[in-house]
């Protein structure tokens, strides 16, 4: 079979992801660099992708709903860690954060064991997108040196409160001022990162893996929004 079906029937990845681990010299059969996906390959043959054998496992895309108060940490012993959510077999993978949060920030948070990937999509500078709950229903107006874009405002009339939404690529100094403010009743939420949105259906406190659809649109380059001008 080529090298192509080979990679896709031993999980490692989308097409369009095989294709990438082609084209940037990652695959190896019988320690020849093969950058073809036409390239014939049979069950004798010895292939690596980034140095390991290529024995089926996945490479791991996890997207975490982190509560406030949990650290990014992946070590498995540390208490209100990621690590400490991680199920027996994804404990023994070698993760690395690819969006981080601070402790006092809840919501989406993405890990990854696959480094290339990592360093791809952290190049892109995808905005985070926040969403909390002010008091009162005035719409809030952001100051001209905030770095983000309101994406929505609904006020509810009944419980006199406000669920504020916006955008950012500047996510420390926006998340520090929204702490800042008095009208804030809740815990500040990413819910989505670039492509990535969190599902209503992930519970807080638990995690997924991502879809290929998603793995593939974090790899997309991004347009050019007005945050980034």
């Amino acid at each position: 079979m080529n090298i192509e079906r080979y990679l896709t029937e031993h999980h490692q990845g989308t097409p369009g992801q095989i294709f990438r681990l082609l084209r940037q010299g990652r695959v190896k059969v019988n320690d020849r660099l093969i950058d073809s996906p036409r390239e014939t390959v049979d069950t004798s043959d010895q292939v690596t992708v980034d140095g390991l054998a290529v024995t089926g496992r996945r490479p791991q895309y996890l997207v975490f709903n982190k509560p406030v108060g949990v650290q990014t940490d992946l070590t498995p012993v540390v208490p209100h860690s990621l690590g400490s959510m991680l199920n027996a077999l994804d404990q023994q993978q070698s993760l690395q954060i690819l969006a981080d949060l601070p402790r006092t920030i809840a919501g989406l948070t993405l890990v990854t064991d696959d480094n290339t990937f990592l360093t791809e999509v952290q190049g892109q500078t995808w905005p985070s997108t926040l969403r909390v709950q002010l008091t009162g229903t005035t719409p809030l107006t952001l100051p001209q040196n905030i770095a983000a874009e309101v994406v929505e405002q609904r006020p509810d009339q009944v419980h006199q409160w406000t669920m504020l939404t916006l955008q950012t690529t500047a996510l420390d100094s926006v998340t520090a001022w929204l702490e800042s403010l008095s009208r804030v009743s809740g815990a500040i939420n990413r819910i989505g990162w670039g492509p990535i949105k969190l599902s209503p259906d992930l519970a807080v406190g638990t995690y997924r893996g991502l879809f290929p659809q998603e793995i593939d649109a974090l790899l997309t380059p991004a347009t050019t929004s007005s945050l980034e001008k």
